[in-house]
């Protein structure tokens, strides 16, 4: 690109400038920006452009000195069409061409570097992730010059290679340094797949996600291969930890078998309120669902159970199925109140719903994939996506109380353990 349509550039944005100014009667920021931002952006990409060019001529110099220079090993051989990499995207560029005296081409190390993709890729990636599909995607990216080469295909595969990239770095996660205190368990389903998901908290309250197991369902045998998995890249076990899950027989089990009795298991709330109204006709959702929330929400465990209990009873009049729900597994329930912890920090880690935003998050990032091809397809964007809901993570509500949950924890699984170590002396 030459100087004079740079300049002409600059002599375009002094005309707007001058007719925002005469037709608004002053100077109005928000307006001039985004009346000016494809003018400004031209700019900068027309500067860029001229830089590489330069920089393309000093080489060229310096490998076979100044035109007509008969004193060097290299001769210059006109020059060619090539691109370089700018915003994102390919633009079209002249390259100089050298030779060797006997004949052999010599490559400009600056063309080169000027064709590195890895700035297209990452803007491919960004906006993957915000929701950009494959297929509209020539249309979302921003022009820069006559851009070509951003076609379905080379997107594709330069998504597949940003994922695979998310999805190494999410599976080899090195755990050795996370204090894990409590540690969610759920799952979500892409298309015809079940993909077990553990996030953790540590002693602090912040959230990362650990890993992921892809099951045809949530069953004990999966469970215990996910946990393995996390504790092969050095998640500590030593101390005990908060297991959240949703009630699911096959995560209780694998659970049972990973820690044994050494750590608390919390039956997610939410999921137990919802399996009981699931029995219920339409008529007393309302009600009941009124009753069992106010009965979690009591401050001991004395008052929550026996609340329940009592709904249980009414509960057996109305439909048996539905006391039974309840019924089962209620202490489990109650952990939270069991251990004596604090309102806004029980109220964050009795239910799975810190793992349920999660998921939440993670398929708006997914929402444009339409047709679910294998399971390194799956894995490749549940990794993405986790890992992007992962940037938006704050620490859990009530997390100013962790040092009084740890205290409760730490001396519930001391009890436990000294349980265990009685009932084998027996």
């Amino acid at each position: 690109m030459s100087k004079e349509k740079v300049q002409k550039k600059g002599h375009q944005i002094k005309i707007t400038f001058g007719e925002l100014g005469e037709s608004r009667g002053g100077f109005n920021m928000e307006s001039l920006m985004e009346q000016m931002g494809l003018e400004l952006d031209s700019v900068v990409r027309s500067a860029g452009m001229l830089m590489m060019e330069a920089i393309m001529r000093e080489e060229t110099e310096m490998l076979a000195g100044r035109r007509h220079d008969q004193s060097t090993v290299v001769d210059r051989w006109g020059s060619q069409p090539g691109y370089a990499m700018l915003g994102g995207q390919k633009v079209p560029i002249q390259r100089p061409r050298l030779r060797q005296k006997e004949g052999s081409e010599v490559s400009l190390e600056s063309y080169r570097r000027f064709q590195q993709n890895s700035e297209r890729t990452q803007a491919v990636y960004q906006r993957m992730a915000i929701g950009v599909s494959c297929r509209n995607y020539p249309e979302a990216i921003e022009a820069v010059r006559d851009g070509y080469g951003i076609s379905k295909s080379v997107v594709s595969r330069e998504i597949v290679e940003s994922t695979g990239t998310q999805l190494r770095a999410l599976l080899e996660r090195d755990l050795s340094t996370f204090d894990l205190r409590v540690l969610l368990i759920d799952g979500v389903r892409m298309g015809d797949a079940m993909f077990m998901v553990a996030l953790g908290v540590d002693s602090a309250g912040n959230k990362q996600v650990m890993g992921f197991r892809e099951a045809a369902n949530e069953n004990s045998e999966v469970g215990v291969h996910l946990l393995e998995d996390l504790v092969q890249r050095g998640l500590q076990t030593n101390k005990p930890i908060l297991c959240v899950i949703d009630g699911s027989k096959g995560l209780r089990l694998a659970i049972k078998r990973f820690f044994g009795s050494t750590s608390p298991v919390q039956r997610c709330q939410v999921h137990k309120l919802r399996n009981v109204l699931s029995h219920l006709p339409d008529k007393y959702h309302s009600t009941y669902r009124r009753k069992i929330k106010a009965a979690y929400q009591m401050k001991t465990y004395t008052d929550a159970e026996r609340a329940l209990q009592s709904i249980i009873k009414e509960l057996n009049f109305i439909n048996h199925s539905a006391a039974e729900s309840l019924a089962e597994g209620l202490e489990e329930t109650l952990t939270m109140h069991t251990l004596d912890v604090p309102p806004v920090l029980r109220t964050s880690l009795a239910s799975t719903n810190l793992i349920e935003s999660t998921f939440a998050r993670s398929r708006s990032v997914m929402r444009n994939v339409k047709h679910w091809k294998n399971s390194s397809q799956r894995q490749r964007w549940l990794a993405t996506a986790l890992v992007e809901a992962e940037k938006k993570f704050r620490r859990v509500r009530g997390y100013r109380s962790m040092s009084v949950f740890l205290i409760a924890l730490d001396a519930w699984g001391l009890t436990n353990k000294q349980l265990d170590s009685q009932q084998l002396v027996a």
